[in-house]
């Protein structure tokens, strides 16, 4: 049986997107295939190894030392920006991402004697070049096939999430070489979207297909989604990340809103699912007094993060600063659960695209909008007249993570 490994920089402890994403489609490629799943965990590993099927989970613990612990605390207490200066700084005396899957997969295959050969296919994915870079030396050292996966464009395109200008500087100058290198030795290119496909150069953008995010349609059941005739909840999900939190005029608008139409607490809260630790976002909150009506939970599993979704009266984006190219997984689980999804300033891109094209919600240019928007929404949800767009079964279908794979399936079978 032909094998596949899949790569991922995250291990399952991070709750990232990424990572489920990588492991629903590894569970996808175990049907027909023998497939190799490998993970950074920055915790030490309990289970060194886990088979279900086809499917072979490999999780490998990161190296333990003084930069790498520093590295994960800023992390794990916000301090992103501080964490890439390091992270940034680190690569350029060593040569090599703090986190090294690399270094602990050639590890691994010291000790259990796996050797690939040229009928095995690697698929690496991005975030972390480190990882497109451990997919060209395993095509180098044993003729496998690569897949390189872009969820981000690499170091083509708009500054990344949280780069300063200076890291972005950085960035582009160090690595461009290494990125055009693994693209030219790429058997199949694939990334989320047509705007970061524009992104590549040119001669790549050909050959670049498109397999897009998408919600996972195992863990949901769409029986559940349901009217909470109590509370208006407007519900964020994911992350949220400074470059969001540049344009405070969602929280203005909120402000005024509440004001305005004295607004109590117990009939409307925003709510931030799966965000984690964010100091900028907390900040924002207290200064426009929002305490009581806003809760902010922690990273967990997916599950658990959809659980909280079921009795959303509204959903809501917060734009990634000037960029236009993002559309994150969030937006297919909003269009999923068919409720009305708000973009309080227009991103002028990818989002403002994809909702007109479901008629999936409403999308504003000012404070005056917004709570124009907010005021209906309530005044109809208390009504007894809750909005709900709902989808047929070949459109949910369409916008899953599952659907998604089968077109990926299509293009390794391919190789």
């Amino acid at each position: 049986m032909k094998r596949i490994f899949v790569f991922s920089y995250h291990g399952k402890e991070t709750y990232q997107t990424g990572f489920n994403r990588l492991l629903s489609l590894s569970e996808k490629l175990a049907e027909s295939y023998e497939v190799h799943f490998v993970y950074g965990n920055k915790n030490k590993v309990e289970r060194p190894i886990k088979i279900r099927g086809n499917l072979i989970e490999i999780p490998l613990s990161y190296t333990s030392g003084f930069f790498h612990n520093n590295y994960k605390k800023l992390i794990e207490s916000g301090k992103r920006i501080t964490a890439k200066f390091l992270l940034a700084t680190y690569f350029f005396f060593t040569g090599k991402e703090i986190f090294d899957l690399g270094r602990e997969f050639d590890n691994y295959k010291k000790k259990t004697n796996i050797n690939l050969d040229k009928e095995d296919v690697i698929l690496v994915s991005f975030p972390s070049i480190a990882i497109h870079n451990l997919g060209y030396a395993l095509k180098q050292e044993f003729g496998c096939k690569l897949v390189l996966d872009y969820r981000d464009p690499g170091v083509f395109g708009y500054q990344q999430i949280e780069d300063n200008k200076i890291l972005s500087f950085l960035r582009k100058r160090f690595l461009k070489r290494r990125e055009l290198r693994n693209l030219k030795s790429a058997d199949l290119i694939i990334t989320i979207s047509e705007s970061i496909r524009t992104l590549f150069p040119e001669k790549y953008r050909t050959d670049i297909s498109l397999v897009r995010n998408g919600y996972d349609f195992k863990k949901i059941n769409f029986h559940l989604i349901k009217h909470h005739p109590y509370t208006f909840k407007l519900v964020y999900l994911g992350t949220v990340y400074n470059d969001q939190l540049q344009d405070t005029t969602f929280f203005k608008a909120l402000r005024k809103f509440i004001d305005t139409h004295k607004v109590q607490p117990q009939y409307f809260q925003i709510r931030f699912i799966g965000t984690g630790e964010s100091l900028r976002l907390k900040e924002l909150i207290k200064h426009y007094n929002l305490e009581p009506y806003t809760y902010i939970s922690q990273k967990m599993p997916i599950e658990q993060i959809y659980t909280e979704l079921y009795s959303a009266a509204m959903f809501f984006h917060l734009k990634y600063g000037d960029r236009k190219e993002i559309i994150t997984t969030k937006q297919y689980e909003y269009l999923a659960f068919q409720k009305p999804i708000l973009l309080p300033v227009n991103d002028h891109g990818d989002l403002e695209e994809s909702i007109k094209k479901y008629n999936a919600g409403f999308i504003c240019e000012n404070e005056e909008e917004i709570i124009e928007v907010l005021k209906n929404s309530m005044d109809n949800h208390f009504k007894g007249k809750p909005a709900r767009i709902n989808r047929t079964e070949e459109e949910l279908y369409e916008l899953s993570r599952q659907g998604q794979e089968e077109k990926l399936l299509k293009l390794i079978e391919k190789l």
